[in-house]
Formats: C-alpha cells, sequence, structure tokens
C-alpha cells in the first residue's frame, strides 16, 4: 500500500491549491479527483472578483473570457441602479478551463501524484495513518496518508464521516447558459425579491457572443424558480429559449464551528467559506487552501497529525477571513429578512445620491465586500437606518 505524507480529495481550485501549498512545503501528495478530469461537472456561476484571479497565482490565459467593470441591480418593483468603476472590478471565466490550469500550476512544485476517475469511498484511521479506499470494483485501492484534506465540495461524505460539520446553510442553485440581449457587455445584472430568489438573488452574467449565465439561488427548488424567473417581464423578451447548457447545485454558507478532526482538515465548500453576500467561494476558498497545504504538510512531516495540532489551519483561515464571513452572513440574513419594499426604498435611495455611486464605484470589492459596507452604512440617512434596524432584530 503506497504511503503519502497529504492525500487530497478534490481537484476543484482549493483542492489544487493545497495540494501546490502541500509539495511546495516538502510533502509527498496524493491528489485524488473522482471525475475523469478537473473543472467537470461546472457548479459555479464563473464569476472571479480581481483578487481571486491574483491569489489563483495563474498567468493570465485563456480562461479569462471577459471583463467586468460594472453592475445593474433591479428591485423588485423594477426601480435600477448602476454603477461602473474605471478598470476591471472582476472577470468571467471559463470555469473548466480555470480549474484545469490549477491543476497543471500544482504538479510541477513537487511530489504530486494526481489521479483522475479516484473516488473516495472510505476512510479509516489505523495506527495514526488514514486509509483511504478509493474507486469501485476491480478498479479499487487503498492508500495511506498522514494527513488527509478533504476539498470534496458541498457533499462532503468523507468529512462528515470524519466528524466535520457541515456548513449553517445551503442554498438551492441553479443556472443555465443561453443565447441573451445584453445592454452592456462590462455589467452584470442583480435582481433582487422574495418573488425572484426568496433568501437570496438571481443574475445575468455576460460572456460574449451574445450569451449570458442566467440563473438565481434561493433557499430551495431553485430549478423552478428558475424556469419562472426566465419568464418575468424583466427577461423573457431578452432570452432566446434555447439553453446551452444547465448547472444545478447547492451553495454552501457559513463555517461551521471546527474544520479540523484527527488527521483531518476541511477547506473550501465543504466547510461554508464562501462569501454570503455574493456567493462567491474561490477567493476564500483559495486562500484557505494555502494554508492548509502549509500545515498539512508541516504537521505530517513532524509526526503529529492530531487534532490539536492541526488546529492551526484553523486558527490562521479564521484570523484572515473569519470577520469578513461572519459579517458577510450577517448581511445576507439581514437581506433574508427585507421585504420587496424595503429593497425598493433602499435601490432608490442609494440610486438618489451620486456619491454613493460613487463609493460604490470605487471601494466595491466582491472579494472583500465590507469595504464598501462600512463606507455606505453612515450615509444611507436616517429613514435607511431605521429600516436596517427594524429587518436587523
Amino acid at each position: 500500500m503506497e504511503k503519502y505524507d497529504v492525500a487530497i480529495i478534490g481537484a476543484g481550485p482549493a483542492g489544487s491549491m493545497a495540494a501546490k501549498y502541500a509539495a511546495k512545503a516538502g510533502a509527498k501528495v496524493l491528489h485524488l479527483e473522482e471525475h475523469r478530469s478537473a473543472g467537470w461537472p461546472v457548479q459555479c456561476a464563473g464569476l472571479l472578483g480581481i483578487k481571486a484571479v491574483e491569489e489563483s497565482e495563474l498567468a493570465p490565459g485563456s480562461f479569462l473570457m471577459r471583463e467586468v467593470r460594472g453592475a445593474k441591480v433591479h428591485s423588485p418593483s423594477g426601480f435600477t441602479l448602476s454603477f461602473k468603476a474605471e478598470g476591471a472590478k472582476a472577470w468571467v471565466v471559463n470555469r473548466r478551463l480555470f480549474d484545469r490550469a490549477l491543476v497543471a500550476e500544482a504538479v510541477q512544485y513537487g511530489d504530486i501524484d494526481f489521479r483522475v476517475a479516484s473516488p473516495v469511498t472510505n476512510l479509516a484511521r489505523c495506527a495514526g495513518w488514514s486509509v483511504l479506499a478509493i474507486g469501485r470494483g476491480s478498479d479499487s485501492w487503498k492508500a495511506k496518508a498522514k494527513v488527509v484534506i478533504s476539498a470534496e465540495g458541498v457533499g462532503a461524505r468523507i468529512a462528515r464521516s470524519a466528524g466535520i460539520p457541515g456548513p449553517k446553510k445551503i442554498l438551492s442553485s441553479a443556472q443555465v447558459e443561453v443565447p441573451f440581449k445584453t445592454d452592456d457587455p462590462e455589467s452584470v445584472e442583480i435582481y433582487i425579491g422574495q418573488g425572484v430568489a426568496p433568501g437570496f438573488f438571481a443574475w445575468a452574467i455576460p460572456t460574449g457572443d451574445g450569451a449570458a449565465r442566467v440563473g438565481l439561488s434561493c433557499g430551495a427548488n431553485a430549478c423552478d424558480q428558475l424556469k419562472r424567473f426566465l419568464k418575468s417581464r424583466n427577461i423573457r423578451d431578452r432570452v432566446v429559449p434555447s439553453p446551452i447548457g444547465l448547472v444545478v447545485g447547492g451553495l454552501p454558507l457559513g463555517p461551521p464551528s471546527s474544520t479540523v478532526a484527527e488527521g483531518l482538515l476541511a477547506v473550501g465548500d465543504v466547510v461554508g467559506q464562501v462569501k454570503p453576500t455574493s456567493g462567491g467561494g474561490i477567493y476564500p476558498g483559495l486562500v484557505s487552501a494555502k494554508i492548509a497545504g502549509e500545515v498539512a504538510a508541516t504537521a505530517a512531516l513532524e509526526g503529529d497529525n492530531s487534532a490539536k495540532r492541526l488546529s492551526e489551519y484553523e486558527r490562521r483561515w479564521r484570523k484572515v477571513l473569519g470577520r469578513e464571513l461572519s459579517l458577510g452572513m450577517k448581511a445576507h440574513e439581514m437581506m433574508g429578512r427585507m421585504k420587496d419594499e424595503d429593497m425598493d426604498n433602499l435601490v432608490c435611495k442609494m440610486k438618489e445620491s451620486e456619491n454613493l455611486v460613487r463609493i460604490i464605484e470605487r471601494y466595491g470589492d466582491i472579494d472583500e465586500p465590507s469595504l464598501v459596507m462600512k463606507k455606505l452604512a453612515p450615509r444611507l440617512g436616517l429613514s435607511m437606518a431605521r429600516m436596517m434596524w427594524r429587518v436587523w432584530r
């Protein structure tokens, strides 16, 4: 049975970055992907903030499809708020190519044994090692690792069996790529309202060549909700009803109390390291994965894979991301309590003030939304403050 210092389950962005940083720290790494290729299936809107692209450490490539500089927010009653920065705020990306580029980058950094079509079916602890059962039927095999990193995604069966709790909530998400009449190819469109996407929002992300990714996240039944949204007055005349592709999945929000266990730590969607205001998980996942890879490798090479030793990962990622995710969760919960009338009032209030729009254009950052929230809060006025307080309590 082959022995490794670190085994990583999952070849999404978080898994590949963890593999890279574990190898850079000198570990012998086993990197496993259950599907036949990295980057499949795609379960992401494919909009990455500038910081997320930088955090990937990839040189610009064909995975970058289009710059995004602005957004147009549609309130429940049809009021709109538009803002646009001078430079790029985000990129529309091809996630399949992006994920594969991260794998290709990782394997250059050390001793990484990357395997596709290798689902982990069981994990057992034995004499200080984690024994992984991999594959099925005649293709099954086993490997040992001192430390396991779960980057499995939302399902996370192995992490749950090891005692890692799930995220605080999981939203239902669905998205189609369709021919679409775009008002501004450099701006995304956001649709809010309890009738549109209860608990979150809907979006239209231009991809170029007269197409867009149109989707939403909500409390439940996202596919049914998306069908209704595509027939709504805001969208129906702009969509050619012939989807190019369909993406469905869960959106995990709110990290649990612990992300480590004996011999194992979890990163990314597994433990809700996702921005609750935008639903983006790439940036926090990459930041956490670098810490995970370093800690796992160091602990394995030291010969101490206890939960106590691995808790260094917990402390470090929460120090960097904990406050941002916590504030984001509070904002998410507040938005979930807002009535359509409150959302209309908020959009209208912000639209009336050029100063507020300029603040969004200057400080807006989908990877660190607390920056613009801090700037806007004291300028929204007494009426908005009262409304926010009513919703929050």
